[in-house]
């Protein structure tokens, strides 16, 4: 067993705790799912060019599509199962111990993969107020967004947010830079914003965040998210600094891992695939579960 999955084993998970409240209609168990949520937008503000897919780390060679689309079929799954149970989990945050694991790349995989979901919408939310990978790579640095909101309280958040030409898919820029964005992060204004962006049917909102070992917004963040995906890269990710996140991020947050960049073997790469995204969960944690890459 390596040491990054010695380390994922030792995930605390925890339903103790949700962040948003919101009445549910029910029937048993399961929640009802409301109207389907607008999904096409007539003009779309956003156009993603192939220009932006290759910034986004969106493209992949032909022989490595399928697998991709399969892994991150694979990621959300267990994502929305957690959704139907608990319609607050909708709000999911993606994270990482340091910089260079993949984040940005798997929000926007992951983003695009559950845009896919007839039952829901995804908008993506750039919270990296300090890279902004995602902004920078649709070219959106001059358009207002989340920090905007948060530093202004008549500003409707909603009216930011960007209809784009992939079908249930929407986005909201980071916006302007602010040496206090952890005190925001943690403010009830933040909480509101959430709140907000809720009201839409169906819709998952998808936030981007910075490494939890670099900056202090992602843990500001956390306890506002329904579920948290950590993503690690294999191979590289120290043990030390996967189960510091998983401390940081404190026991009453549900945290899931992303094993991103995970070598092959001699028979995957016979078929075309060198590198996949394993995702990891176990309300238990014995051990790493899922698939063996």
């Amino acid at each position: 067993m390596s040491l990054i999955e010695k380390a994922l084993g030792k995930a605390r998970l925890s339903q103790t705790t949700r962040p948003v409240a919101e009445p549910a209609v029910t029937s048993g168990k399961h929640p009802i799912l409301r109207a389907p949520p607008p999904r096409d937008a007539e003009n779309p503000q956003i156009i993603i060019t192939d220009e932006m897919k290759v910034r986004l780390g969106l493209t992949a060679p032909p022989e490595q599509e399928h697998q991709r689309a399969a892994e991150y079929r694979q990621i959300k799954r267990g994502l929305i199962a957690d959704i139907r149970e608990n319609r607050t989990n909708r709000i999911i945050l993606v994270a990482s111990a340091l910089a260079g694991e993949g984040k940005s790349f798997t929000s926007a995989n992951l983003a695009r993969s559950l845009a896919l979901e007839p039952d829901y919408s995804v908008l993506l939310l750039d919270a990296d107020v300090v890279r902004a990978h995602l902004t920078h790579s649709l070219r959106l640095t001059q358009k207002k967004g989340l920090m905007n909101a948060l530093l202004d309280h008549d500003l409707d958040v909603e009216s930011l947010v960007l209809s784009t030409d992939v079908s249930g898919l929407s986005f909201l820029p980071a916006g302007s830079a602010s040496e206090n964005a952890t005190e925001y992060f943690a403010s009830d204004r933040m909480r509101s914003l959430l709140e907000t962006l809720l009201l839409v049917p169906n819709r998952i909102v998808l936030i981007d965040s910075l490494p939890l070992l670099l900056t202090t917004e992602s843990r500001a963040l956390a306890p506002l998210a329904g579920q948290v995906l950590l993503v690690v890269r294999a191979e590289s990710t120290a043990q030390q600094a996967v189960k510091q996140s998983v401390a940081l991020l404190g026991e009453d947050v549900t945290v899931k891992f992303v094993l991103n960049a995970v070598v092959r073997t001699r028979v995957s790469r016979y078929f075309g695939y060198d590198y996949g995204y394993n995702y990891e969960y176990s309300k238990t944690a014995p051990g790493p579960q899922g698939e063996k890459k």
